[in-house]
């Protein structure tokens, strides 16, 4: 008896080691795991590092390159190239604001318009008139593409997910707040309850699967076309994309609701938003340019 006990016992024990044994050694392999992980993106990063570093140590050989070339070249060559260099970041600056729409690219090469002229004898005048045309080009406030694009979406997330108004059914706005809404809502309650009378005319049926489907996917259609609109920074498709859309929920959609009159205020102020403001004009600094060109081609004349 003494040596069964005995031997229960010491099976209680050797479960009870490995009822506390298995987790801790489930925890220490994820831990060898994480571990071995870490030690892969350690390699990874020192990879990347030395792939860096080689890149870093290319590019300030070419600048070294670079500067010498450029102390080699006397100060006729040097004006001239210089003149050469400006006028290429002009036409792009022209371009990316004409064309592009890029004002952020247009002040990047004004900039180093502006510097290259610096070895250029009497350039002052022209250098000013671009840190002017830069200044100027840097005050225009920019609609931000992405961040109204969140808007967008976010409004039209709120659209698909609201409810379709049946055929022959009013779309009720929304409740006021404060106690002017609460009392709006009493009486509309009082007078769905009341009201009660015979037409003679037949039920409207309900919408059917296919056409709530229909509408869903007019609805879809419409939000890509004015986001479509919106990423081009087409102002008047944009306004007349939201003008369709504002006009299509709140002829097939239940606007009662807070959340989808508040979709629809958004989309009221993002068409007035203008995407694409007036940049500053920025050809007759090519005209300049030409100007110090022939100064400078003039005063290397014999």
């Amino acid at each position: 008896m003494a040596v069964a006990l005995l031997a229960v016992l010491v099976l209680a024990g050797v479960g009870g080691w490995r009822f506390a044994w298995q987790p801790l050694q489930a925890q220490l392999a994820d831990h060898a795991q994480r571990l071995a992980m870490q030690g892969q993106r350690l390699d990874a990063l020192e990879v990347w590092e030395g792939t860096a570093s080689e890149d870093l140590a290319a590019f300030e050989s070419r600048l070294r390159a670079l500067s010498q070339r450029v102390d080699q070249l006397g100060p006729e060559r040097l004006a001239a190239w210089s003149l050469a260099e400006a006028d290429h970041l002009l036409r792009s600056a022209a371009r990316a604001a004409a064309f592009d729409y890029d004002p952020v690219r247009a002040g990047l090469a004004l900039q180093l318009a502006s510097a290259t002229l610096a070895p250029v004898a009497g350039s002052g005048g022209v250098r000013r008139a671009i840190d002017r045309a830069r200044a100027a080009l840097e005050e225009v406030r920019v609609p931000d593409v992405g961040a109204l694009g969140g808007e967008l979406a976010q409004a039209g997330q709120t659209l698909r997910s609201a409810g379709l108004r049946e055929p022959g059914v009013a779309s009720m706005p929304a409740a006021s707040p404060g106690w002017r809404g609460t009392v709006q809502q009493v009486w509309q309650q009082l007078s769905e309850v009341i009201v009660v009378q015979r037409t003679g005319a037949p039920v409207q049926p309900l919408l059917r699967p296919q056409e709530a489907e229909y509408l869903r996917q007019q609805l879809a259609l419409k939000l890509t076309a004015a986001e479509l609109a919106l990423q081009r920074r087409d102002s008047d498709a944009f306004r007349r994309d939201m003008a369709d859309l504002q006009d299509w929920a709140k002829a097939y959609l239940d606007t009662s609701t807070p959340q989808t009159a508040a979709a629809l205020a958004t989309l009221t102020r993002l068409a007035g938003v203008d995407l694409r403001p007036a940049l500053p004009e920025l050809s007759g600094l090519a005209g300049q340019l030409d100007a110090l060109r022939r100064n400078n081609v003039a005063d290397r004349a014999p």
